[in-house]
């Protein structure tokens, strides 16, 4: 029989916890040596790929389904990639080079190529909640595309524009891993893990 007390504090909990209101600056990793069924991936150190206007994260699944004698025996839907949109005050002319596999000339003029080959990834970033609390996330081994670009003419008034870039990740081969979360309004989140969020690529602690 379930216990009322527990019930009534698991939804009090619940509620004491803040609600999403923003987003701070994204960072990128470099993935330095690529992973395998047995090795991990190694990153370069993080740096900052812009501020955040909006961001949005969307899970893609592989579904199945099997029917039999008429019923549905089996049905699974498994989270199997992200598509990230993240909208930003400006995408570093150096950045885009380096996280779009451009060429630049000995001109320093940027061609983008058919054949350019973008590195893998990771990102990591926080959402603020207005109790002053975070939700940090890491995305582990990803791909960004060539951004979109609006420009509009100048007029009476100061528009600015600012791009859109688009990537998606993946499960990685050493340990199926996608993505991390820690929401530091959880007691049970180490203090040390906010503070090295965005020092280097988050891992599992040994066992």
């Amino acid at each position: 029989m379930p216990n009322d007390n527990n019930t009534a504090l698991q939804g009090a909990n619940a509620y004491s916890e803040g609600y999403f209101y923003g987003v701070l600056d994204i960072y990128y990793a470099v993935m330095k040596t690529p992973d395998g069924p047995k090795v991990k991936p190694t990153y370069d150190p993080y740096e900052v790929l812009g501020k955040t206007i909006e961001v949005t994260i969307t899970p893609n699944y592989k579904e199945g389904k099997v029917f039999a004698s008429n019923v549905a025996t089996r049905n699974e839907k498994r989270v199997d990639s992200y598509t990230v949109s993240i909208n930003l005050d400006k995408v570093p002319y150096a950045v885009r080079e380096e996280i779009l596999g451009r060429m630049k000339d000995s001109n320093g003029v940027q061609i983008i190529k058919g054949n350019q080959i973008a590195p893998y990834v990771a990102i990591a970033f926080a959402l603020t909640l207005d109790d002053g609390s975070k939700e940090l996330w890491t995305l582990y081994k990803g791909k960004f595309s060539e951004m979109s670009q609006t420009g509009h003419t100048d007029s009476d008034s100061m528009t600015y524009q600012h791009p859109t870039i688009e990537a998606t990740f993946i499960r990685r081969e050493c340990d199926d891993a996608l993505a991390a979360i820690a929401a530091t309004a959880d007691e049970n989140v180490m203090e040390t893990v906010e503070a090295g969020w965005f020092e280097q690529v988050y891992e599992v602690p040994a066992a």
